[in-house]
């Protein structure tokens, strides 16, 4: 009898985008200089900024590419306008060695969406890309952000457990393969120049605390407030436990929901079960509170 595997330990194929489906797509230059490629599915974008509507931001997580979450893509494309991005570096984006800072970061999704003319999106990301998610929210740029389902990232280096994380048999799959992938992207550039870059901000960067999002908007005081969910699984390694208890404190109303049976990779392992989260999280409706009278 074959040995099964449980679903947080499963690491399936990377799914590709159809790029014949891409309705746009292009390089965006930021106002640093950086270029950014993406692309836009579903829905023409035209016809959901007439309609008021606001377009998905789908954000991959670190050195790997919009690729990954390719499944979402497919998922949201019917009835939603989808975006997706490849970060500086990453997948079609082209790499150069100016500086990373997550602020930066920050911008520069902003400045993509200057060029597309979207004032405001809805943001579902994982890892990395919920990490710039957060830098939008903390760095100025929460204003273009309606809503934001930020699964399974770090809050603060300094307690990240690399090593720990590093024995992990699935974390060495998943550099090894994201390796051949940037490589095929990225013909004729060194992967340790791409990796060493972002490896010196992952030792500086983020120290994020409570001050950091005091100035966000609070959900239930206004309707401008962005919706934040923060989203881990139940079995995520990759990831202290604690850093989502953090980050639920950190953003005052914002919804926290661990996932069962799921794994850092659980968009995935397990896209139906994500999938349905992701339905659960745009229908999520924002209203003002209200005030309550004094006895």
């Amino acid at each position: 009898m074959p040995q099964e595997i449980l679903p947080w330990d499963v690491f399936p194929p990377t799914p590709k985008l159809d790029l014949t489906k891409a309705k746009q797509q292009g390089l965006a230059k930021t106002a640093r200089g950086i270029r950014l490629w993406w692309a836009v599915f579903g829905v023409p974008l035209e016809r959901t900024l007439r309609a008021r509507r606001v377009p998905i931001l789908l954000m991959h997580g670190g050195v790997s590419s919009s690729d990954w979450n390719a499944l979402q893509v497919e998922f949201l494309s019917p009835s939603h306008t989808v975006i997706v991005l490849d970060l500086p570096g990453h997948g079609r984006s082209p790499f150069d060695d100016r500086e990373l800072s997550y602020e930066k970061l920050a911008a520069d999704v902003a400045g993509v969406l200057d060029v597309l003319e979207v004032p405001k999106v809805a943001i579902i990301s994982w890892s990395e890309g919920t990490m710039v998610a957060w830098s939008m929210l903390a760095y100025g740029q929460h204003h273009r952000v309606d809503r934001a389902f930020c699964y399974s990232a770090l809050d603060d280096y300094r307690k990240a457990d690399a090593e720990k994380v590093m024995q992990i048999p699935m974390v060495g799959e998943f550099f090894a393969r994201v390796q051949r992938e940037w490589e095929e992207s990225h013909p004729g550039e060194k992967w340790d120049d791409f990796l060493g870059a972002w490896m010196k901000m992952w030792t500086r960067e983020p120290i994020w605390t409570e001050e950091t999002f005091k100035h966000l908007p609070i959900r239930g005081d206004t309707r401008e407030a962005p919706i934040v969910w923060i989203v881990t699984g139940d079995h995520d390694e990759w990831i202290p436990p604690a850093t989502h208890d953090r980050m639920a404190k950190f953003i005052p109303n914002s919804s926290y929901l661990k996932m069962p049976s799921a794994g850092h990779l659980t968009f995935i392992q397990d896209p139906k079960m994500y999938h349905r989260m992701i339905e659960c999280f745009l229908e999520d409706r924002n209203v003002v509170a209200p005030v309550k009278a004094s006895l």
